[in-house]
């Protein structure tokens, strides 16, 4: 287990607490000033944790991941549309490290709850289509083996209780499993003749990954679904909308690793990303069995999207500095490339950045 040098263990802490969190727009001036005033102390804080993590024992790890903002702003009114970015939103892939056991690296658009041994993204910048995120890291190998989404509008397989159909030798066929786990999601949905406000007005929570609390850029079409949902339950309480509650899962992947990755102490490390498909996995209902309390399905097969990087195109996306981030942009002037190691193939020549993951029989 690392030991955690006393700066980077305040810095982590100071990043752990909660910074800033509305739940309404801020209306009040001053109220607004001291959000402004706390938002530039975790801004100093973040820059303080990345920028002295290399000297700390630490690497910086920048990673890629799909850049939400890329495709045409959605219509969140639509049910289809808002369910794919939820999932979309929801997904985080999970390296784990080969020998110590809570050592991790979260990336992806998932909420991330930090913690010491995996403190995930503290800061993104997005060309194109991908957002490059940078994470600190503790030295090591790690390897991309958990995926964890949520997926709204879905409701848990009917099974029976206790083992199902699959005998040991057929388990060991699989590539992985997906432990499920019930959720429920609140449902809007505007009233007949019931007008939509300006989401986009001056309600004091900012502009795009201000109004998610993160730092950098990337996060335009987060802040307008966050928007969104404020619309949709003031509408409520209006009387301009209805609400339901519909059954969700979410979902805990875990299966035989696809990538590997090492990071020395004091590196800073850009390396290819991931991502998975709204597609996959596929779930089959008779190779489920309930375990505990949660289903668990046996998955025959995870593709998975691979995402090259350069860093050429790092270099073109928004700088740390562009962000006021002086340290970080310090901390990777000497940012180096390097490719993870593949356990699978290509699915084909057609598609080289589909990676199908599967057993040989």
């Amino acid at each position: 287990m690392p030991s955690f040098p006393v700066l980077v263990r305040a810095c982590l802490i100071a990043f752990l607490a909660p910074v800033l969190a509305f739940a309404e727009p801020v209306s009040d001036s001053d109220v607004a000033a001291g959000a402004v005033a706390m938002a530039e102390r975790h801004r100093e804080r973040i820059d303080g944790l990345l920028g002295d993590a290399r000297q700390q024992g630490m690497a910086l790890l920048v990673i890629p991941t799909i850049n939400l903002d890329a495709a045409p702003r959605r219509d969140f009114d639509d049910e289809a549309t808002r369910d794919r970015y939820m999932r979309e939103r929801s997904t985080l892939l999970h390296w784990n490290h080969t020998s110590e056991k809570g050592l991790a690296i979260s990336a992806g658009q998932g909420d991330h709850k930090p913690d010491l041994l995996d403190v995930g993204p503290s800061f993104q910048t997005a060309r194109g289509t991908l957002l490059y995120q940078v994470i600190p890291v503790w030295p090591g190998e790690y390897r991309l083996n958990r995926i964890t989404y949520h997926q709204p509008r879905t409701a848990l397989p009917d099974i029976e209780p206790g083992p199902g159909s699959l005998s040991s030798a057929d388990r060991l066929k699989k590539i992985g499993m997906a432990e499920l786990g019930y959720a429920v999601d609140a449902d809007f949905k505007r009233t007949a003749g019931a007008p939509q406000s300006a989401q986009e007005a001056d309600d004091g929570l900012g502009q795009g990954c201000e109004v998610l609390l993160r730092l950098g850029g990337g996060c335009d079409e987060a802040a307008r679904e966050f928007r969104w949902w404020i619309d949709m339950d003031r509408a409520f309480k209006q009387g301009k909308a209805d609400i339901a509650r519909v059954p969700a899962i979410d979902v805990d992947l875990a299966f035989s690793p696809i990538a590997a990755i090492k990071l020395e102490a004091g590196e800073a490390v850009l390396t290819d990303g991931f991502v998975l498909p709204v597609d996959q996995p596929v779930i089959t209902p008779e190779w489920c069995e309930t375990m505990a309390a949660d289903p668990i399905c046996f998955i025959d097969a995870i593709t998975l999207k691979h995402l090259p990087a350069s860093l050429d195109d790092f270099r073109q996306a928004p700088s740390a500095a562009d962000f006021k981030l002086p340290k970080l942009e310090a901390a990777l002037h000497d940012l180096v490339y390097r490719a993870p190691t593949l356990y699978f193939k290509p699915q084909s020549d057609a598609a080289p950045d589909l990676i199908r993951a599967v057993r040989e029989e």
